[in-house]
């Protein structure tokens, strides 16, 4: 479980960096991580625990940091 929460803090650390909403390949390359399968596992389900936004696009999922969520979640 540690490993997965290590992949989670540098996922939310290139998604603060960013500057627009990055696809599943990019935060994969970005993170170092090797499965493509896993990178979008581990997306999604930061998703769905609310630690980042997340979309489907036509074209395939994008994701980002929600700042303000984050900011309202962390003084709670």
């Amino acid at each position: 479980m540690g490993q997965r929460n290590s992949h989670q803090q540098r996922i939310v650390e290139v998604l603060a960096d960013a500057k627009m909403p990055m696809d599943v390949e990019n935060v994969r390359m970005q993170t170092g991580l090797k499965n493509w399968e896993s990178t979008k596992s581990i997306l999604l389900e930061m998703v769905l625990q609310g630690s980042i936004a997340g979309e489907k696009t036509t074209k395939g999922w994008i994701f980002w940091l929600d700042l303000e969520r984050a900011r309202g979640i962390k003084q709670k």
